[in-house]
């Protein structure tokens, strides 16, 4: 037995109350899902990771096996789109080559155009206060370009797709759902679903509705930027894909941009903790799954005798170029959509091979094998992580 197991089993274990185990503590007994799926926010950069590792998890057959996605802002986008097209990946297994036509390249497309320069300049004309308008906008540039036109009341039975925000009202996670939800929004498009979670803050007013109760949404990252509120006390096993904003050094002198770092420094150390007590639930195996982050890289799993080096791009690369790349809903270059892609395809099948053994493994198949010289991407990548003022178009 190891010294940390040793010293587990000599710890007295603190007793916990009915109250604070029902609160705070994963049980099994009460799981509603087999396998949840989490897609974190973080704009068309989050969205191109998770479209990578969905296709892994497809490989694999863990897609399938997922019966709840819980997304958030930049997931809601390829959560939305998984759930327009679950007739095509659900029942049947796809080759790579009708993955791609069918899943990948369309959803390729539709980060290739900016998304929300209009919708934001339109919410806040002067006319449109106090109104939903900008939302509204996001939402229906959302549909025109094909993401969706289900309601929720439409959405499939299985996987249980999850859209989240935050509800400023009360200050917690609002989650729209085929079911639980007042019959009032049993008609709202998934699209603005996917909007009213995207909001971010300073660039979208607060989507607001005053029946059948007052309420006050906003980008679901505010609260809960790894989709786990749903689902990390309900579910067996969790699969969380983590493409977030990372908290880059940045020095400035003038008092709003002290009041705006506060925020952010806030914000990251909430995500901080929020990591910590997910790693440190899988390792005393409390939560069951595995995590994969866009910071990381596979050559940081664990290397057993015996077994080969994890393919992918190196810590520098992932932690210098790919988790700077901007976090909005802009135009995404070919260059950034295949590295997003590959990065995200080649961290879960690390973190599966790490952390989830009784997984078979199929050959992995690189999305864009022309991508993986690092120099390259490097000279691709330069300026991949500043925005523009009115967007790339």
């Amino acid at each position: 037995m190891s010294a940390v197991a040793l010293q587990r089993e000599a710890a007295p274990r603190a007793s916990l109350t009915p109250h604070a185990r029902g609160l705070y503590v994963p049980d099994p007994d009460r799981a509603r899902y087999e396998c949840a799926l989490c897609l974190s926010g973080g704009g068309f950069r989050a969205a191109l990771f998770h479209l990578g590792a969905v296709r892994r998890l497809y490989e694999l057959r863990l897609l399938q096996q997922a019966d709840a996605i819980s997304a958030v802002s930049g997931g809601t986008v390829i959560a939305a789109f998984l759930a327009a097209r679950c007739a095509i990946w659900r029942d049947r297994q796809l080759s790579a080559e009708a993955w791609e036509h069918d899943i990948a390249q369309p959803f390729r497309a539709f980060v290739s155009r900016n998304l929300n320069t209009i919708p934001v300049l339109r919410g806040w004309l002067p006319w449109n206060w106090n109104r939903n308008t900008g939302v509204e906008a996001l939402a229906k540039a959302c549909e025109e370009r094909g993401l969706t036109a289900q309601t929720m009341a439409t959405l499939p039975a299985e996987p249980q797709f999850m859209f989240d925000a935050c509800d400023l009202v009360a200050g917690k996670t609002w989650i729209f759902r085929r079911t639980d939800r007042p019959k009032e929004l049993a008609d709202l498009k998934v699209a603005t679903a996917v909007s009213v979670s995207s909001c971010f803050p300073g660039f979208f007013r607060p989507y607001a509705r005053s029946t059948p109760q007052k309420i006050a949404l906003m980008d679901g990252g505010i609260v809960d930027n790894r989709a786990l509120e749903p689902v990390w006390n309900s579910a067996r096993r969790l699969l969380i894909s983590d493409g977030g904003d990372v908290l880059q050094p940045k020095w400035g002198q003038s008092i709003l941009w002290s009041l705006i770092r506060s925020a952010a420094v806030l914000w990251n150390q909430s995500q901080a903790v929020q990591k910590r007590w997910i790693i440190s639930g899988f390792d005393t195996e409390q939560l069951h799954g595995t995590y994969w982050g866009i910071s990381s890289s596979p050559m940081h799993y664990e290397q057993r005798p015996g077994r080969d080096a994890f393919p992918g791009y190196s810590p520098e690369l992932a932690r210098d170029v790919i988790a700077r790349i901007r976090t909005d809903y802009d135009a995404f270059s070919d260059a950034e959509a295949a590295v997003l892609e590959n990065h995200g395809y080649f961290m879960v099948d690390a973190a599966i091979r790490a952390h989830l053994q009784d997984v078979e493994r199929p050959p992995l198949r690189a999305p864009h094998p022309a991508w993986m010289n690092e120099t390259k991407i490097r000279t691709a990548l330069v300026d991949s992580g500043r925005k523009k003022f009115l967007g790339r178009w």
